[in-house]
C-alpha cells in the first residue's frame, strides 16, 4: 500500500502573526486572529471532506464519532510553549474501524483517510493511500495552496 501525505503549511491560510510560529497560548491581537483563521479554514474544509464522502471522524481506537471541533481546535493545531503539543491522529472513514496502531492503520485501512497534527504546530497533514477520488478532491480544493508531500512514517 502507498500512503502519501499532503501537508498544508498554516502560511497558505494567514501570515499576520507577530512570533515565528503560532502559539495557542499567546494573546496578541495578531496572531489569535491568524489562529481563529486556521481553524474556521480547517472546520471548513473537514467538513467538506466528510460531506463529499460521507466519512464520519474517529480517534484510531474510539467508536465514537468526534466533533470536527476536535479537530479544528488550538489544541490539536498550534504548538504551545508551555505545554507543547501533544501529536494527534484522526480517521476519517464511512464506519469505525478498530486501529491498534499507526501501523495497522498503514496496513489495514482500505479508503479512509489520517488526519495528524505537526509536532511543531505549523501545519496539518492528510494521508491517503491510492484512492485516487478523494486525493484528487482534496488537491483540487487546495490547488491555490503550496502543497507538501510528505511520507507517512507509522510512529506517534
Amino acid at each position: 500500500m502507498s500512503i502519501r501525505g499532503i501537508g498544508i503549511d498554516y502560511s497558505n491560510i494567514c501570515t499576520d502573526y507577530n512570533t515565528s510560529y503560532l502559539d495557542r497560548d499567546n494573546t496578541d491581537p495578531d496572531t489569535k486572529k491568524c489562529m481563529k483563521k486556521v481553524m474556521t479554514w480547517t472546520k471548513e474544509f473537514v467538513s467538506a471532506l466528510l460531506e463529499e464522502f460521507d466519512y464520519k471522524l474517529y480517534n484510531l481506537s474510539s467508536t465514537t464519532p468526534l466533533k470536527i471541533d476536535d479537530v479544528a481546535s488550538k489544541r490539536f493545531l498550534f504548538y504551545s510553549l508551555e505545554k507543547e503539543i501533544v501529536l494527534q491522529s484522526y480517521v476519517l472513514d464511512k464506519e469505525y474501524v478498530e486501529y491498534p496502531s499507526l501501523g495497522a492503520w498503514e496496513s489495514e485501512n482500505k479508503n479512509s483517510l489520517l488526519i495528524r497534527n505537526d509536532e511543531d504546530g505549523g501545519s496539518i497533514y492528510f494521508y491517503v493511500d491510492k484512492n485516487p477520488e478523494v486525493r484528487k478532491w482534496i488537491e483540487e480544493k487546495l490547488e491555490k495552496f503550496s502543497l507538501d508531500e510528505v511520507e507517512f512514517e507509522a510512529k506517534q
